[in-house]
């Protein structure tokens, strides 16, 4: 089908990031006294910071990992890991390119001076190649500040970025819970509002047989069962899971009409099977959508 033929581009256009546009830092920024030096060298160190980032960027999505050693703080870390996974799983060639068109002046965001903002306007422009058919392409805004911190003298990490519009600190909610039935492990890892919807999960058939995915298996269901929506994408790791290993992987849907009251739902032994994982989701991701009572 086409949406296999291309299984995995979603992915590359998924993630943005939490519950809250709280920012979160480093775990042991720089101390201040250490971070004094010439108003001009301030300046390069943190826009040259911002430049390596975009590069970064353009290489993970190109297959790499490069976005998680200029990221810093355990969310940021977290989405950089799930771009590279999402990624890494197209099957296919990918290449990228990227264009910076303003880079503004780094201003302090809080009295310490080891916070900063740069203004960015740049953009990914991505050409995904499947195995089989025309290549896809389509782009990636990177306009709006991103938030740098400081993790050493003349070291700075970016801890929030703006992407399609929204911050990754308001679009990606951690969630780490585990869901076990025999023969099968679920861990929902995360939750990416942009520009789809997608689940990342971590799954393992701990029984003796494989675990298949398809996308009619994949939905979202209203309270009373039935479906609101079909996911768009299973990506190409968990079609098939092998007994033994732990494989990542994301569940994807485009953004539905309807926010609360819905449940996710997999089916892990097909369409008909008895107990399918049904997971409310007003508990997780109320607060971000206004919904439910909100995880936090």
């Amino acid at each position: 089908m086409t949406r296999r033929r291309i299984a995995g581009l979603t992915m590359l256009m998924l993630l943005a990031a939490a519950c809250s546009a709280e920012i979160e830092g480093p775990a042991r920024p720089a101390p201040a006294q250490e971070l004094r030096g010439t108003p001009a060298m301030l300046q390069a160190q943190v826009r040259g910071a911002t430049l390596r980032f975009v590069e970064a960027y353009r290489a993970t999505v190109a297959g790499g990992d490069d976005l998680r050693a200029v990221t810093a703080g355990p969310l940021m870390r977290r989405f950089a890991h799930w771009v590279g996974v999402m990624n890494r799983a197209f099957p296919g060639e990918v290449t990228a390119t990227s264009t910076v068109s303003a880079l503004g002046q780094a201003s302090p965001v809080d009295p310490s001076g080891r916070v900063l903002d740069v203004d960015l306007a740049a953009q990914i422009d991505v050409v995904a190649q499947p195995t089989s058919g025309d290549p896809l392409q389509f782009s990636i805004p990177l306009g709006g500040p991103v938030r740098l911190a400081a993790t050493a003298p003349g070291s700075w990490r970016v801890i929030n970025f703006v992407r399609f519009g929204v911050p990754v600190s308001s679009a990606f909610v951690p969630l780490d819970i585990t869901f076990e039935r025999p023969g099968v492990r679920v861990i929902l890892d995360s939750f990416g509002a942009v520009p789809t919807w997608a689940f990342f999960v971590r799954i393992t058939a701990t029984g003796g047989s494989a675990v298949t995915l398809e996308e009619p298996d994949v939905t979202l269901v209203d309270p009373e069962g039935r479906r609101v929506a079909e996911a768009v994408e299973v990506s190409v790791p968990l079609l098939e899971i092998a007994p033994g290993p732990v494989v990542e992987g994301a569940l994807s849907f485009e953004p539905p009409d309807r926010v609360g009251g819905l449940s996710l739902r997999i089916d892990l032994a097909g369409e008909r099977d008895p107990a399918p994982l049904e997971i409310p989701l007003d508990p997780l991701l109320g607060e971000l959508f206004g919904t439910g009572t909100g995880a936090g």
